[in-house]
């Protein structure tokens, strides 16, 4: 199928012109061509219609390329030149190159034009891509910053080396520090923590996040800002992490409080977590378009890399490419889950989102288990990137109680409506998945606080978030999530209504 061409040619001689235009319809090119030859006529032609490529003459008379190339220079337009001529030394060649043409040829070398063209449209739609993805990066940017000055809770947010990338107005208020000077800081320059019981110093929030030591940091403190005041302060602070588990950065959310308002006003309730899920959909959206942008550029180079045939450059580019594109998918996943978006339901086994999950735990857990996946589970309506959400967050919470010489039997089965230990909340067949972790020598009176997700110490805790977001989760879907205690140990018994198939 003809590709379309509209080529406008700088071009004295008819008969050249004509020839060019021959050349681009055999390369299956559809043209839509225009032949100018004066100064006026190129200006003309450059306001009244869109072009794809401008091929110049070298010398016409009373107008050259150099001419040509300044008018399309001043005009502000991304269209490829090209000059030609019949001869031309090297040092003119690489003179209209370093003034900004795409490429310079002589007529003799016309067997090259073709090559040349698909070259250039090629890199010039990259580029268009490349300004299209700025646009919308400034976009999402007015967004995020709207969304944050709209805020009632203080907002820093960090990259993955714990700078500073933004602060919304309340957390300038608190902290006494502008935005703008904030930027690129470390956090650990901008936020000094204090217990708000025993006044010890607090380790940095971010710092704890970035090195993996911590899943979430929540609490009360006192925050001393650069003056040197005191604020008592309910915080909450989490990683943004890849579907690779990598971290990408963090997001601090803190108010101010008052003594009898320290409950109620904890941070990480509902209406905390809410607050948490807008600003990560805004931060995916952000990082997504950062990528665009980093990739756009990546492609760009590779184009110049095929030109000079730098093998190893190649392979270097081709592989950040891949590490990008896994980013920017991550980035896509955050966005769907954020905000406690409704999940994006089908229907489809449950067992491999099972074995995904459990293989990336138990890679990084020292524990004998067992798993019973059987191969005629029933399939159910879910959304697989929030299950699997569900099951990283039920793993994570047993990693607090798991000891030496621990185990964990991992299990799914069919359960029918008229089972004896179906639970009431649902209605009708369902699958359920059985995680019982067993640790030998565990204090007892851990795991009240661990299990118990409507006891608000356990939304305080450093791991009761892991099981109210995981219950959450699941509840959308229309099903249950149990957590009891055992002899030795603690069980997790998830219900998800099945789809039958008749």
């Amino acid at each position: 199928m003809a590709v379309p061409l509209h080529c406008l040619q700088v071009e004295d001689s008819e008969s050249d012109a004509a020839l060019v235009f021959r050349l681009l319809k055999k390369a299956e090119f559809e043209v839509h061509g225009e032949r100018v030859e004066s100064a006026e006529d190129l200006r003309l032609a450059l306001s009244r219609k869109q072009w794809d490529v401008i091929i110049a003459d070298y010398h016409l008379p009373g107008f050259d390329a150099y001419k040509a190339l300044s008018i399309l220079q001043e005009t502000g337009l991304d269209i490829p030149f090209i000059g030609i001529s019949g001869k031309v030394g090297n040092e003119i060649a690489a003179e209209i190159m370093r003034r900004g043409a795409a490429d310079y040829l002589t007529k003799d070398e016309l067997v090259r034009l073709v090559p040349v063209i698909k070259r250039e449209l090629r890199e010039a739609e990259i580029r268009r891509c490349h300004r299209k993805a700025e646009a919308s990066l400034q976009n999402e940017r007015e967004r995020f910053d709207s969304a944050l000055r709209c805020l009632e809770e203080a907002v820093i947010t960090t990259d993955a080396n714990g700078s500073v990338i933004t602060m919304n107005p309340i957390a300038e208020q608190i902290t006494c520090q502008a935005a703008a000077k904030a930027s690129g800081k470390s956090l650990s320059e901008l936020i000094h923590l204090r217990h708000a019981e025993t006044n010890n110093p607090l380790p940095n929030p971010a710092s704890l996040l970035l090195r993996g030591e911590i899943e979430q940091v929540s609490g009360e403190a006192y925050l001393i800002d650069r003056q040197g005041c005191e604020h008592k302060i309910a915080y909450g602070a989490l990683p943004v992490r890849s579907e690779r588990n990598e971290i990408h950065g963090t997001v601090m959310v803190f108010r101010e409080i008052a003594d009898e308002e320290r409950q109620a006003n904890n941070l990480l309730s509902s209406n905390r977590l809410r607050s948490i899920g807008v600003i990560a959909s805004e931060i995916a959206h952000d990082f997504s378009n950062i990528l665009s942008i980093i990739m756009g550029n990546i492609e760009l180079a590779q184009e110049y890399c095929r030109r000079k045939n730098l093998a190893k450059a190649m392979e270097r580019l081709d592989s950040a490419l891949k590490v990008f594109n896994n980013a920017k998918n991550t980035a896509f996943q955050l966005i769907s889950i954020s905000q406690g978006g409704k999940p994006l339901l089908r229907s489809m086994p449950v067992g491999p989102v099972i074995c995904c999950e459990a293989r990336k735990f138990l890679r990084r857990a020292d524990l004998h288990h067992e798993t019973e996946l059987p191969e005629d589970l029933w399939k159910c309506r879910i959304d697989e990137t929030q299950i699997s959400l569900a099951l990283d967050n039920i793993f994570a919470n047993s990693r607090h109680i798991i000891t030496a010489g621990g185990s964990m039997h991992i299990k799914a089965e069919n359960l029918k409506t008229a089972a004896a230990d179906m639970p009431p909340q649902i209605a009708g067949d369902a699958v359920r998945i059985s995680i019982i972790v067993a640790c030998p020598g565990i204090e007892p009176h851990r795991l009240p606080r661990l299990i118990n997700a409507d006891d608000p110490a356990c939304k305080l805790s450093e791991n009761g978030l892991e099981i109210c977001s995981a219950a959450a989760i699941i509840k959308q879907h229309g099903g249950l999530l149990r957590v009891e205690p055992q002899a030795a140990g603690i069980a997790y018994f998830i219900y998800i209504p099945a789809v039958r198939e008749i």
